[in-house]
């Protein structure tokens, strides 16, 4: 079912416009310029033409089969959209707009209408509330969101409740030069959740890294089954918000989740296999190390530098967070001994000195 979310064939976009920097304008203006390989469908019911493509007054009007709808009309139109698409038998809907469980009771409410109408039918919903999905694969490039980072295709696929932070980390990973494979932000997971997507990027052979920003869970249990096995395949690095009072006020208010203070997420992601981090720049820069290089079977651990201080430095965030400092064989000190300064230190770390020059670092490695 999420291949129609993350590799739709063509999107609607219910409440398209014409209006610059409107979310309706926006989502079809990043198809375009994305190069979106499947047809786009605007709905309108006022205007004839969204940036040069007919504009349908109604979903239902659509002359083609359509995978993925997005949704941005007012919130209490939004059932009534959505049966639409249910009748359309449109697959997924992405719901833009918000106005739901995140402000209080009536919300609360609409939601549930909502996710009613769209069981009764068989419609996936990914949101509401929410930015939207992005794929990078040059056979899809489904932009399918309304926010400003360029899309370059690469391996990291970056999942975050909040768009914001995820725009954060997207733009980040741009200014790297490491671009991602997919994106996905999806506010107040009403159905769609965290743990599907994980699953499914767990078996994308694209994604090589998961980065994930988590504000609540939805099922710990099932998110922790499947953690599990997918961090033995591949790297899943989190950064959880929400951890303090205050923090977790706001994440009430935000998307609706509890308004409690998070002291055990972090716990279970490490005991997933997960790699937890509470700085956007860390958690970028690890997934950098981890795209690029190959994972390492277990934690033994070989340091080079150039200097005695920052080695020891290393040594004790290293050994502090469980690995092992390999020993120098022999074999490896006698070649090491013959080619470097007569100085340098041939234990691990190896003490290359100021003065090295690049085939002191190729030996030492």
């Amino acid at each position: 079912m999420l291949d129609a979310l993350f590799r739709p064939r063509a999107v609607a976009v219910i409440g398209a416009s014409n209006r610059r920097l409107t979310i309706g304008y926006r989502i079809v203006e990043n198809l375009v310029d994305s190069g979106f390989k499947g047809p786009i469908f605007p709905i309108n019911p006022k205007a004839p033409y969204i940036k040069n493509f007919i504009a349908y007054k109604d979903i239902m009007d659509v002359p083609l089969q359509v995978d993925l709808a997005h949704i941005i009309v007012k919130n209490t139109r939004v059932p009534g959209e959505i049966e639409k698409c249910g009748k359309k038998g449109i697959k997924v809907v992405i719901v833009n707009t918000a106005g739901f469980g995140e402000i209080g009771e009536e919300g609360v409410k609409l939601q549930e209408e909502m996710l009613a109408v769209a069981k009764k039918y068989g419609v996936r919903v990914f949101g509401p509330n929410c930015q939207g999905v992005m794929n990078s694969d040059p056979e899809i490039r489904a932009y399918c969101n309304f926010t400003f980072t360029s899309m370059i295709e690469g391996s990291i696929s970056v999942m975050a409740q909040s768009g914001g932070v995820g725009e954060v980390i997207n733009n980040r990973l741009y200014e790297l030069g490491l671009g991602f494979r997919m994106y996905a932000s999806y506010g107040n997971q009403a159905d769609i959740n965290a743990t599907e997507i994980l699953e499914y990027w767990g078996n994308d052979p694209g994604t090589k890294v998961i980065m994930l920003h988590i504000e609540t869970l939805q099922n710990p249990a099932e998110f922790a089954k499947v953690a599990k096995e997918i961090s033995k395949r591949k790297p899943v690095l989190a950064m959880k918000t929400g951890r303090t009072k205050l923090g977790a006020k706001a994440v009430s208010s935000h998307t609706g989740g509890m308004m409690a203070v998070d002291t055990t997420t972090n716990l279970l992601l490490e005991k997933c296999g997960i790699l937890t981090f509470t700085d956007e720049e860390e958690l970028c820069q690890a997934a950098r190390a981890l795209a690029q290089l190959p994972v390492a079977e277990g934690n033994r651990v070989g340091i080079i530098t150039n200097t005695g201080g920052p080695g020891i430095i290393v040594t004790d965030e290293l050994t502090e967070r469980g690995c092992d400092l390999s020993e120098i064989s022999e074999a490896s000190r006698d070649s090491l001994q013959g080619n470097l300064y007569p100085e340098a230190s041939l234990a691990n770390p190896i003490d290359v000195l100021a003065t090295a020059n690049p085939e002191h670092y190729k030996l030492a490695a």
